[in-house]
């Protein structure tokens, strides 16, 4: 079926229950960041393949609302469709809320999915839609997708407690401190990486994440885990068995929270719990909300966590000098393309014996598709590198001693002098958060205007975080703390985060430099304890870009020591062209 067909089939659903508008979201009733192929429905009803966005389909109307990533994707999708695209968080376009409330009569109806969409959301919609009714128990992608995928059966695997440093045991016996001093009996955990990182377990149910799709019911003297029963082996089974982890069905989940009755005290996460699930807890049991227990646990790395990234981070690192240095090499035969040249990074990341698989899929933007921050390649917009211009390289992998994410721009050949201009402006934000120095428990807020501060100088500016949590064998992006205009969480020690500013030119280039690092405490004195970044990542950045005059001599400084730091922990595990490639790149400037 066609867009057209697709949408024509949805409005004869919708007509039989006289919804005016029916909402596709980008979700699985885990409320995953990533989602499997068989919960991809906003991607299936609207053509649009980007990982985030909202479609909402009238009897005379489809729109779709994406973020700042994928403006330019989104507009060259939807070109030759019915939808046309909003941009979320510009002032000229409607949001989602007013859109329906201008296309929704007094007393409409408005329909979705209740099964994928999280109470944070159900509740902001009931607030500002007034007396229009929302009905959640419609899943009408179901009934028109007739080749839909199925749902994953990778079988569930035990993570060995030399990576993650702490039992089971210790961590359920950690969180259930947490519900006491909250005065609550269960703890109800509908996200997959929270249940992986308290059991200790992985899975394969979402690409670029090693987790399953699961449900958690801790009580203070329970453990229950609710999956599908064919992804446990015996060895799994016997695992959970021996840390008093009840196995169910995954559907067991609504009669498990059904039981729950009285005055008992249940605390969820409202932003990872789908309104089906909440709606099947009894009235008379208290429900408290807040961020998950877990998220904020796992938020904080764990000594043996740290010295494991370490060594994930010098695999990638090795990893990505081989790879930069076949680029170059292969660009001058002029027939390397950004589509074999991400399947090249992928193949020798596959060749290292602890990778599990790649944390997301590599962005390769050679000139103006660089300027599309989330461009992914394929065989009609793959463009053949030239020597000239910028290629932006965002990449990373799961390995069993962590995960990675990183992001080099390097020069191919010539350059303009916009393109040295603004490389060096971002190289300058860079450094300015690398090297800061700040007081215990700074937000991202105000970590953000730090490393935005050299473009701003500039008039310019980027739309997306300058800095996200990174998982730990789990989500490459996690919570709670980012680094951006609208964060409030406080960094404390031993969080991991990304740093990654960027300038994007429609049509001309983009430029991005990413290092991951983690919070560690620097100095206390009589004002307080200050804290500052540890560096993970030490692949070299490229200087032949650098307009060397716009840089102060201590950016200089901090840039030759990175390089040369660089060239010091990777060069004992080169050799041949590919050290002669990193003594190249770690040159003084």
């Amino acid at each position: 079926m066609n867009i057209d067909e697709k949408l024509r089939k949805l409005r004869e659903l919708m007509a039989s229950r006289q919804i005016d508008a029916y909402i596709v979201n980008t979700s699985d009733p885990h409320q995953s960041e990533y989602i499997s192929n068989y919960y991809k429905t906003r991607e299936f009803i609207s053509g649009f393949t980007g990982s985030a966005g909202t479609c909402v389909i009238t009897m005379d109307k489809a729109r779709l609302w994406t973020d700042s990533r994928y403006f330019l994707q989104a507009e060259k999708e939807l070109e030759f469709t019915e939808f046309e695209f909003y941009k979320l968080g510009f002032e000229e376009d409607p949001s989602i809320e007013e859109f329906l409330l201008e296309e929704v009569s007094e007393f409409g109806k408005i329909g979705f999915d209740g099964n994928c969409f999280s109470v944070k959301d159900y509740k902001n919609l009931s607030e500002n839609m007034g007396s229009r009714a929302l009905v959640y128990d419609i899943d009408y992608i179901s009934k028109i997708w007739n080749d839909r995928p199925s749902l994953p059966k990778e079988k569930v695997w035990v993570y060995d407690l030399e990576y993650v440093g702490e039992s089971l045991e210790s961590k359920i016996k950690r969180l259930r401190t947490e519900l006491k001093d909250k005065n609550c009996d269960y703890n109800f955990i509908g996200s997959p990486e929270d249940i992986c990182y308290l059991l200790n377990i992985r899975g394969n149910d979402i690409e670029y994440n090693p987790v399953f799709l699961s449900y958690l019911l801790i009580s203070m003297d329970e453990i229950h885990l609710c999956v599908d029963l064919d992804k446990i082996d015996d060895k799994v089974e016997e695992y959970l068995k021996e840390n008093n982890v009840k196995l169910h069905s995954y559907d067991y989940i609504y009669t498990l929270l059904k039981d729950i009755r009285g005055k008992n005290r249940i605390y969820l996460d409202p932003e990872r719990t789908n309104v089906l699930i909440y709606d099947s807890i009894n009235s008379n049991v208290r429900i408290m909300t807040g961020i998950n227990l877990s998220t904020k646990m796992k938020a904080i790395k764990n000594d043996v966590e740290l010295e494991n990234e370490k060594k994930a981070y010098l695999i990638d690192a090795l990893t990505l000098v081989k790879f930069f240095n076949w680029v170059e090499v292969g660009t001058k035969t002029g027939s390397l393309t950004e589509l074999i040249a991400s399947k090249k990074l992928h193949d020798l990341r596959s060749e290292n014996e602890s990778y599990i698989e790649d944390s997301f899929e590599t962005i390769a933007g050679y000139k103006e598709n660089g300027a599309i921050v989330h461009y992914s390649s394929n065989s009609l917009s793959s463009k053949t590198l030239e020597e000239r211009s910028l290629l932006l390289v965002d990449s990373g992998a799961h390995y069993m001693e962590g995960t990675t994410d990183i992001t080099r721009t390097i020069s191919l050949g010539k350059l303009t002098e916009e393109e040295k201009e603004n490389y060096t402006l971002v190289l300058k934000s860079h450094i300015a958060l690398m090297s800061a120095k700040f007081k215990e428990k700074t937000n991202g807020q105000r970590l953000d205007a730090i490393a935005k501060y050299p473009l701003w100088k500039a008039g310019k500016d980027f739309f997306h975080g300058t800095g996200h949590g990174v998982g730990f064998t789990l989500t490459v992006h996690e919570g709670p703390n980012r680094i951006s205009a609208f964060d409030n969480t406080e960094f404390i020690e031993n969080m991991t985060t990304s740093i990654e500013p960027g300038l994007y030119i429609a049509n001309r280039h983009g430029i991005r430099i990413e290092s991951e690092v983690y919070v560690k405490e620097d100095f206390t004195n009589e004002f307080g304890k200050f804290m500052k970044f540890e560096c993970l990542t030490f692949v070299p950045i490229d200087t032949r870009p650098v307009n060397i005059d716009m840089l102060e001599r201590w950016e200089i400084d901090w840039l030759n020591s990175y390089n040369k730091k660089c060239e010091e922990i990777l060069s004992p595990y080169l050799e041949g062209s590919d050290l002669e490639y990193l003594k190249e790149s770690c040159r003084e400037i």
